[in-house]
């Protein structure tokens, strides 16, 4: 696994690892959406998705 995958739990991980497309991303104060956010678009270009 991603070294910027580790520390993310497992919804999390499910959020960032969806297919290159469309995602709305939906929860409460301090649940981590930038983190999940910024990472995708790392995890998008490292996978050459974007």
């Amino acid at each position: 696994m991603s070294a910027i995958l580790e520390n993310l739990n497992p919804e999390q991980l499910a959020a960032v690892t969806l297919p290159h497309e469309s995602a709305l991303i939906l929860a409460g104060a301090g649940s981590g959406k930038t983190r999940v956010l910024t990472t995708r678009i790392v995890w998008l270009i490292q996978t050459g998705q974007v």
